[in-house]
C-alpha cells in the first residue's frame, strides 16, 4: 500500500470517526430532548412505575445506538469507501453542526426548554436561591454587593462539569468567589457538603447566591439548612407528591405527617428530604425486610434523619396501627411513616389520622353473597348482606349501612359526598355490579383521588380539550360543559374545582356560570384570577390531600398551567 493510499485510508477513518462521534452525541442529545423525555413523560402520565418505564426506555436508547451505528457504517461503506468526497463532506459537516447545536442547546441554560423547568429566584437576607447563573446574572450579583456563589453542581456528572468550569471562570472575571459544594440529586454523599454549608453559614455574614442546575431540588435542601441554622423562614415552594414508585403517598400538612411505601434512592432526596422531613418511622420487619432495613439505616444517617423502627406483624391490626399514630403525634418534627409496598397498613394509617378510625380485614374479605369492594380503609360496597354478614362487617369497623339500590345515578354523587363529610365508615349496598363500581369510583375520587396512580384520568377527552394528570389527586383540564359536571366530574368523584380565570379570555358572565353550575352539582369551587404570580393562591389550595382537585381553565392556557405546576 503506497503512502498516498495509506494517507487516504487514515483520512477516511478519521472522517468516519468524526461522523460517528458527532452523530452519536449531537443526535443523541436531540433524541433525548425531543423523543426520550416526552415518551417517558407519557409513560409516567399513564401511571407506569419507574421500574417498568426504565425497562421499556432502555430499548429506545439501544435503538438509537443501533440506528447511529447503522447510519455510520452505511456512510463509511457507501460514501467514504467509494470516494464520494463531496457527499462525505456534506455528511460530516451536518453531524458536526448537529453536535455543536446539541451541545449548545443542552449546556446553554438560557434556552427556552431549560428556562421553562427552572425554579424561581428566592431572595433572603443573606442567601438568594435560584438556577444556574449565566454571566449577566453574575455581573448583576456583583453589582448588588454579593460576596460569592455557592454552587451545588457536581463535577462527577459529565453534563455539569463544563457548566461548573464556565461558571468558575466567569465569576473570577467579575470578582465573585465560587464555593463548590457538590451535591447529587439523591441522598448518598451529600452530608459532607451540607456540613460545609453549615460552617459557611456560621463563620461570616457574607451574602451568597446558592444554585444547582434548575434551582429546585438541591437548592431546597440548602434552604432548609439555612432555615435551621439561622432561624429564618425562607419559603420552600414545594408541591408534595402523592405517588411514589412503590405506591401512594399520603400527607397531612397540618399534622406534619406523611406516609407511604419505601422510597427509591432518588425519592429519598426529591420527595422525602426535600419536603422537610426530619424523622422516619419504619414499619419494616426483620427477616424479609432485613436488606432494606440495613440500607435505610445508612441512608438516614447520611441525610441526618432520625430513624425509629416499629415493625408491624402480619396481618396488621388497628390496635398496632394506632400505636404508630399515637407515637407520630408526639413528635415535634415532620415525620414520614412507611413500610415496603403493602398498601393496607398505609391506608389504615391514613384513615386513623384523618377520621380517627379505620376498617380492618383482609383484601379477600368474604360475605355469603360475594366479596365486597374495598374503598381504601374507609368504605366498602357490595351486595345485600345477610344478618350474619352485617355482624361480620360491623366487627370489621363498619358504622353505617346505606342501601343505594334506589338512588339514581344523578343523586349518587351527593349521597356519597354526604357520607364522606360525615366521616362514617360505610358499607354501600349496590343493586348490581355496575352500581357498585360507580359507588367505588365516586367514593375513591372524593376520598383519595385515585389509588391506581390516576391512570383513569390520563388524557380524558372532554368537549373543549383533554385532561392532564399531575398526581393521583391533581388534574388539569378544560372548561366543563353543564353535562360534563355530571358525566365527568360527579362520575369520577371530583372533590373540588379550582377555576383559573383569565380576564382576556373569559368574562364575568363566565365566572357566574361556573359558580352557578358548580353549586348545582354540589362541587366546591375556588376561583383564582390569572394575574401576577398566582402560586401564592394556588399552591395552598393544592395542599389539601383529600380527594381529587380539578384545575379548570381555558383550553389554550392548559399547556402554560401544566408547565407552571411542574416547577413545584
Amino acid at each position: 500500500m503506497g503512502t498516498q493510499t495509506k494517507d487516504r485510508y487514515f483520512l477516511k477513518l478519521l472522517i468516519w470517526f468524526i461522523f460517528l462521534s458527532t452523530l452519536g452525541v449531537g443526535g443523541g442529545i436531540f433524541f433525548l430532548l425531543f423523543a426520550v423525555v416526552p415518551i417517558e413523560q407519557h409513560f409516567t402520565d399513564l401511571g407506569w412505575s419507574q421500574f417498568k418505564i426504565d425497562s421499556v426506555m432502555k430499548y429506545f436508547v439501544i435503538g438509537w445506538v443501533v440506528f447511529g451505528m447503522s447510519v455510520s457504517f452505511l456512510y463509511f461503506f457507501f460514501v467514504l469507501k467509494k470516494n464520494h468526497w463531496k457527499s462525505a463532506g456534506i455528511g460530516v459537516g451536518f453531524t458536526i453542526l448537529l453536535f455543536t447545536g446539541g451541545l449548545y442547546y443542552f449546556l446553554n441554560t438560557g434556552t427556552g426548554l431549560v428556562q421553562s423547568s427552572q425554579g424561581e429566584v428566592v431572595e433572603g437576607e443573606r442567601f438568594t436561591f435560584g438556577p444556574y447563573p449565566e454571566e449577566d446574572l453574575l455581573k448583576k450579583l456583583h453589582e448588588e454587593g454579593y460576596d460569592g456563589i455557592i454552587t451545588l453542581l457536581n463535577p462527577a456528572l459529565p453534563i455539569e462539569k463544563p457548566l461548573l468550569d464556565k461558571e468558575t471562570k466567569s465569576a473570577e472575571e467579575v470578582g465573585l468567589t465560587v464555593h463548590s459544594l457538590p451535591m447529587l440529586p439523591w441522598v448518598g454523599d451529600n452530608s459532607g457538603s451540607i456540613e460545609k454549608i453549615k460552617k459557611l453559614i456560621s463563620q461570616d455574614n457574607k451574602r451568597y447566591y446558592v444554585h444547582c442546575y434548575l434551582g429546585r431540588h438541591r437548592v431546597d435542601v440548602v434552604k432548609q439548612v439555612v432555615n435551621e441554622e439561622l432561624g429564618e423562614t425562607i419559603d420552600v415552594r414545594f408541591l408534595q407528591p402523592t405517588t411514589l414508585e412503590r405506591g401512594s403517598l399520603f400527607h397531612f400538612a397540618d399534622k406534619n405527617i406523611l406516609m407511604g411505601p419505601y422510597p427509591t434512592d432518588e425519592e429519598w432526596f426529591t420527595r422525602i428530604k426535600r419536603g422537610g422531613t426530619e424523622h422516619i418511622i419504619s414499619l419494616l420487619k426483620e427477616g424479609s425486610d432485613s436488606k432494606w432495613i440495613e440500607k435505610e439505616q445508612q441512608t438516614t444517617t447520611d441525610s441526618e434523619l432520625t430513624l425509629t423502627q416499629i415493625p408491624l406483624q402480619s396481618p396488621v391490626s388497628s390496635a398496632e396501627i394506632r400505636k404508630v399514630v399515637d407515637y407520630a403525634r408526639t413528635l415535634d418534627q415532620r415525620v414520614y411513616i412507611h413500610n415496603f409496598n403493602d398498601p393496607v397498613p398505609i391506608l389504615m394509617l391514613q384513615a386513623l389520622i384523618s377520621w380517627d378510625k379505620t376498617l380492618e380485614g383482609p383484601d379477600d374479605f368474604s360475605l355469603s353473597c360475594g366479596n365486597p369492594l374495598w374503598i381504601g380503609r374507609k368504605m366498602m360496597t357490595g351486595c345485600t348482606p345477610s344478618e350474619q354478614d352485617r355482624k361480620l362487617l360491623s366487627s370489621a369497623g363498619v358504622e353505617k349501612f346505606v342501601d343505594a339500590s334506589e338512588i339514581d345515578s344523578a343523586n349518587l354523587y351527593t349521597s356519597v359526598k354526604h357520607a364522606v363529610e360525615s366521616k362514617k365508615l360505610t358499607y354501600w349496598i349496590g343493586k348490581d355490579a355496575l352500581q357498585q363500581q360507580q359507588i367505588a369510583r365516586i367514593a375513591e375520587g372524593l376520598l383519595y383521588g385515585s389509588l391506581t396512580r390516576g391512570v383513569e384520568f390520563v388524557d380524558n377527552k372532554l368537549k373543549t380539550g383533554i385532561t392532564t394528570k399531575h398526581e393521583r389527586n391533581l388534574l388539569v383540564g378544560p372548561m366543563l360543559t353543564p353535562a360534563e359536571y355530571e358525566t365527568f366530574a360527579q362520575k369520577n368523584g371530583i372533590a373540588r374545582i379550582v377555576y383559573l380565570h383569565a380576564a382576556s379570555l373569559q368574562t364575568n358572565e363566565d365566572s357566574f356560570f361556573v359558580k352557578e353550575t358548580s353549586e348545582k352539582a354540589g362541587i366546591p369551587l375556588s376561583q383564582i384570577d390569572l394575574e401576577g404570580d398566582y402560586a401564592d393562591q394556588l399552591l395552598p389550595l393544592l395542599e389539601n390531600e383529600q380527594g381529587m382537585t380539578y384545575i379548570m381553565t381555558d383550553a389554550s392556557l392548559i399547556p402554560q398551567v401544566n408547565a407552571y405546576l411542574k416547577k413545584y
